[in-house]
């Protein structure tokens, strides 16, 4: 279900509890989540079991997501890396790179997309914008279709800050990525839990 802009006044003039606003946020979650390209999810599956390496890139909160997907990737046995990191290692041909982005615009995002493409490596995008110019540079396009809330409060659009439904649900999607892959690795609890850091 989408939130409208009456229900949307309503909650900013009369505050609700907990309940029912955490109840908004899942109703928004799983509205963007059952419009989901099943097509493109398994390419996606296909692309990262494919690859050498994974590389994973996003900017504010999407990068903090982002990174929440390598480290999971890690703990399944794929070798992964976050773009920043000082023990990232160079991208090259039979690698991937996952860029999350709810524009598609970003510019750093953008630029290094541009850089694995120059380096040979294929690029997976993961945004609410399937025609931007991140989207225009991926191999594979992983379609979030989030309405954002607008300055107006437009119609249909989230009762959240601004990229915050897209950060949620890339966050549960790529969560069912490693369910996915889980179960196509026969990974066991057991082998997960002895790549988990144990530094901690």
């Amino acid at each position: 279900m989408s939130i409208n802009k009456e229900v949307f006044l309503k909650f900013e003039e009369t505050p609700i509890g907990i309940r029912a606003t955490t109840q908004i946020i899942l109703d928004e979650i799983r509205s963007v989540l059952e419009k989901i390209d099943e097509g493109a999810y398994e390419q996606f599956l296909s692309s990262i079991l494919s690859a050498k390496n994974l590389f994973v890139t996003g900017q504010g909160r999407s990068g903090l997501v982002s990174r929440t997907f390598a480290m999971r990737l890690t703990h399944i046995g794929l070798n992964a890396y976050c773009v920043g990191d000082a023990t990232t290692p160079n991208i090259a041909n039979g690698d991937l790179l996952i860029a999350c982005s709810s524009s598609g615009s970003t510019h750093i995002t953008r630029y290094i997309a541009g850089l694995a493409k120059k380096s040979h490596a294929a690029v997976v995008a993961v945004t609410s914008h399937k025609t931007s110019p991140l989207a225009l540079q991926a191999d594979t396009v992983i379609e979030l279709p989030v309405q954002e809330v607008s300055t107006d409060y437009k119609d249909n659009g989230s009762i959240q800050f601004r990229s915050t439904l897209f950060e949620q649900a890339c966050l549960v999607y790529l969560d069912g990525v490693i369910l996915s892959l889980v179960a196509k690795l026969n990974s066991s609890e057991r082998d997960m839990h002895k790549r988990h850091s144990n530094l901690e």
